[in-house]
């Protein structure tokens, strides 16, 4: 049982690695392509993709880790199985790419997925237009075995219109990682596709030759089938078939021995609804050319079935990408190319028009009218704002593919939710505090407007829960996150990745204790919640103005080192980040093990519309009430000190009280002085404090500022002198507190 739940597999450094880095498992892996492991390779493959760079994404991808989901090799992956030094895992990696599955959207094929009892794990591939799912299948001591399970399963998949691509029968395969925070995992479930009795493959020669059905005179050549649009194809050689006056039985056995060449085999059941679609239709008055009869109704029937058929009004075009987008069910479709654009239409105009010509005219004019009544400049995700067409704040029209699925409030109790928050802080106003801010943001996701909220700094000890609660936050607000501490502390130049995602996520990442990157991090935090619009850049796209609907949260633990990724708590900032301590969750489910989390996981989001009506209902104490952002930016008393204690002023202060003993340096005061003069004697070889004046003083104009905020805070050791001349530097006056001269 052990074995089964959880296996070996490989994990390599690239796709071009033949050896093995490294073995690990599947629930390893899962949790690797959940976190942000992954998140910034993944990120910027899809946005190479999205920019158009095909050639780009396929070499840097290359450089994709990966791992061997089929088992592990002894050595180099090249032949280990033919030389047996290949551990088989009882895994098999099914890959579902978007070219091959035409009309399905990445959440249909997951479902299917999860349906399914032999699969134990599906997630978004790099691209993010496909789906990576695995199956269980016995282990396979040879290379056929492992081919005859890959067939149970390719025709399973078959019987739901499903593609796998082919080359997943090879044992040693590698499946590369990725990043899907909802990646799905049921190493519980232990059925296996079992192999598909005989040879699972033979060589082309072998293949023995169905025979052909000869038509009864046909006017045209039986239709070869275009590289795309075998749907189409099927409807347009069934119609062939029946003007040539073959039966159903007939028909089916010609379609099926077809040998010519196809992008992808087609489905059993694909045959049937054909046959079945064409022969229940009436038969149509004959016409001089036969082809073009046949072509028509099957742009007809394929109109009325469950192929693509796109309304002109659904097709919107991105003008700086020169891309066609296509809204299919609750998603967008993109696509390079025109041509599968205009099929989609031909089958939906179809049943107007009874001349292909003018089918074909209408047609041409359709995209035509689309590409300038449907131009938009821009397309993607913006957190918080509704799916559809929409403008920026300069009037420019943008597509907005996707929205937040929230949780949408329902009666009912939430215990779980309730128990966690509640045992998280020990003080109440800090209870008080987050269910407010929670309150406030998921309204404000809800209602699709953005209003300015506190940066939500989450501190404690490790495993306390406050990435727990993090997640609570996130999926509250619909789930989609991204980690803005790179961006907003180094001055990144694209922010894309930013602005499709509700919750700005910080957690446990590595502060910087340059107070510069800090000071960057709190100005950047303001400019992105504060302002009215901010600006959106995407490589290879024209820059926009939008406001996304965003909620800032930092989890880090509360030692003083981790402390410092929080922005200086100066008056700038002192309304704008709000501090709670977590003490500690009690969880109700045992989370050292996937299933474990999965099972909280389970828990929580069944009590997330219960939850999110008790937000809905909530009032925030009036004591706790702000007239902007609707929520004070409390902090924990404790931990203020604690960001205090590490501030540069805090640290300039301690200098001059442990320096100033030193008459020789300091027998003059009190005196006015600059900045310069006080870093200078602080500095001086005699100086008690001089190296650590010389680390406090890191950058140019390091003491003015630390002088400036201490002289405003209400130093005893220093204030602004009443002397300063304008235009001139800025003058101090320092005089400690019961300070004696030596000589009195």
């Amino acid at each position: 049982t052990k074995t089964m739940q959880h296996p070996e597999i490989d994990f390599y450094s690239s796709a071009t690695a033949s050896t093995a880095t490294a073995t690990t498992t599947l629930s390893d892996l899962i949790d690797a392509i959940r976190s942000d492991e992954f998140a910034n390779k993944i990120n910027r493959l899809r946005s190479t993709l999205a920019a158009g760079d095909d050639d780009g994404y396929a070499v840097a991808k290359k450089d994709l880790q990966a791992v061997s989901i089929s088992g592990t090799a002894d050595g180099k992956r090249a032949k280990a199985i033919e030389e047996g030094r290949f551990s088989h895992s009882g895994l098999l990696q099914l890959d579902f790419d978007a070219a091959d599955n035409v009309g399905w959207t990445v959440e249909e094929i997951v479902e299917i997925l999860q349906a399914e009892p032999r699969i134990v794990a599906a997630f978004v591939s790099p691209s993010g237009h496909g789906v990576k799912g695995i199956a269980r299948i016995p282990i396979c001591k040879t290379k056929d075995e492992h081919v005859a399970a890959f067939a149970a399963a390719r025709n399973h998949f078959r019987a739901h219109n499903l593609t796998i691509d082919e080359a997943c029968k090879d044992p040693v395969r590698l499946m590369f990682v990725s990043h899907d925070p909802g990646a799905w995992l049921d190493l519980e479930r232990t059925a296996v596709f079992e192999p598909v009795a005989g040879t699972p493959e033979l060589p082309k020669a072998a293949k023995a030759k169905k025979p052909g059905i000869k038509l009864k005179s046909p006017r045209t050549a039986f239709p070869e089938p275009p590289r795309e649009g075998i749907h189409a194809w099927l409807m347009q050689a069934t119609w062939h078939c029946r003007f040539a006056g073959m039966s159903e039985a007939a028909t089916a056995t010609k379609l099926q021995a077809y040998e010519g060449s196809l992008r992808r085999q087609y489905q059993p059941n694909e045959v049937r609804d054909a046959i079945r679609t064409v022969f229940d239709s009436p038969m149509p008055e004959p016409t001089a050319d036969w082809r073009e009869a046949a072509d028509m109704e099957a742009a007809k029937a394929a109109a009325g079935s469950t192929s693509q058929a796109f309304r002109p009004e659904d097709i919107y075009f991105d003008c700086p990408s020169s891309k066609y987008l296509v809204k299919v069910g609750l998603s967008y479709m993109v696509y390079g190319k025109a041509s599968p654009v205009q099929t989609g239409l031909a089958r939906y105009l179809a049943p107007e028009y009874d001349e292909p010509k003018d089918l074909a005219r209408a047609v041409r004019d359709a995209v035509k009218n689309r590409e300038l009544d449907g131009g938009v400049q821009w397309h993607g995700s913006i957190a918080g704002h509704r799916q559809g067409l929409a403008t920026d704040s300069n009037n420019l029209p943008i597509l907005i593919t996707s929205e937040a699925k929230i949780p949408q409030p329902t009666p009912g109790d939430a215990p779980t939710i309730s128990e966690i928050v509640g045992n998280a802080f020990a003080d109440p106003t800090a209870i008080a505090v987050f269910i407010s801010w929670l309150s406030g943001r998921y309204k404000a996701v809800r209602g699709h407007v953005h209003i300015p909220s506190p940066m939500l700094v989450l501190a404690g000890e490790i495993n306390s829960g406050k990435s727990l609660l993090a997640w609570i936050i996130a999926e509250t607000l619909g789930g989609r996150t991204a980690n803005p501490y790179a961006a907003w502390s180094g001055g990144m130049l694209w922010n894309d990745d930013l602005v499709g995602a509700e919750t700005m996520l910080v957690d446990d990442c590595i502060g910087s204790t340059d107070i510069r990157s800090r000071r960057n991090f709190g100005a950047a935090f303001k400019e992105a919640i504060y302002p009215h619009v901010i600006q959106l850049r995407k490589r290879n796209h024209s820059s926009i103005a939008v406001r996304p609907v965003w909620a800032v949260v930092v989890c880090c633990n509360d030692t003083p080192e981790s402390l410092q990724i929080i922005p200086p708590l100066d008056n700038d900032l002192a309304d704008k980040v709000a501090l709670l301590h977590v003490i500690g969750v009690k969880l109700p489910v045992d989370t050292s093990t996937p299933d474990g989390r999965a099972e909280l996981q389970a828990l929580i989001r069944s009590e997330l519309p219960a939850f999110a009506q008790q937000l809905m209902d909530w009032v925030t104490p009036e004591e706790l009430h702000d007239s902007r952002s609707g929520i004070k930016a409390w902090r924990d008393p404790i931990l203020t000190d604690a960001v205090d204690a590490h501030s540069p002023q805090r640290r300039l202060e301690d200098l001059l009280e442990a320096a100033l003993t030193h008459m020789g340096l300091w027998g003059d005061l009190p005196r006015d002085m600059t900045a310069a003069d006080i870093q200078g004697r602080l500095e001086d070889s005699q100086s008690p404090v001089r190296d650590q004046a010389r680390q406090l003083c890191t950058w140019h104009g390091a003491m003015g500022s630390a002088l400036a905020k201490l002289a405003r805070s209400g130093s005893d050791y220093v204030e602004l002198s009443p002397h300063t001349v304008a235009g001139k530097p800025l003058r101090y006056t320092v005089n400690p507190p019961n300070f004696k001269r030596s000589f009195e």
